[in-house]
């Protein structure tokens, strides 16, 4: 089941890569779902995808402040 998931990771990087901001949101909830999945069965989860996770959590709370005024 772990391999399975990690070449779901794999098509799914690609996918994300490829996609419109409007289709990446969809695809960071799978991404987001496979990552919790290989983390509770112990298997180690690829940097990237970690990465991609917290730099999309980092992007949404920047957007936050972008409109807030000083």
């Amino acid at each position: 089941m772990a391999q399975e998931l990690l070449a779901r990771l794999d098509a799914l990087r690609e996918q994300i890569n490829a996609a419109s901001e409007s289709e990446r949101a969809e695809l960071f909830e799978h991404l987001d779902e496979i990552v919790l999945t290989l983390e509770s069965s112990g298997t180690t989860v690829p940097v990237w995808a970690r990465q991609r996770l917290a730099d999309r959590i980092d992007e949404s709370v920047e957007a936050q402040f972008d409109n807030m005024p000083f």
